[in-house]
């Protein structure tokens, strides 16, 4: 079942914000994300990170993808979030392997 949610959870993110979120690790990180594990690690992580820092932990899937669909409408501040989340995932990953 988690693997469903998941799988589910990733593609929507990729629907609602992908463009966005590949044109930015193009652009600054793409030293960083070199697998389509790591992308989908990343879009996983922007949900999770949606749900904690946004919603303090208490949101839907639901609610998460109406914030990115807002989000998205103002594209500048949009890549600024979306970018911050991206660093942010990638540090996390780091310091785990570490």
């Amino acid at each position: 079942m988690k693997t469903k949610y998941r799988r589910k959870l990733i593609d929507t993110i990729e629907s609602v914000v992908g463009d966005i979120v590949s044109e930015l690790i193009d652009k600054y990180y793409s030293d960083r994300v070199e697998t389509d594990y790591d992308y989908e690690r990343i879009l996983y992580s922007i949900a999770h990170q949606v749900k904690q820092e946004v919603f303090n932990n208490n949101a839907t899937l639901n609610d998460v993808i109406e914030y990115l669909e807002k989000l998205r409408s103002r594209r500048s501040v949009a890549k600024l979030v979306l970018s911050y989340f991206i660093a942010r995932s990638i540090e996390e990953e780091v310091s785990e392997v570490q």
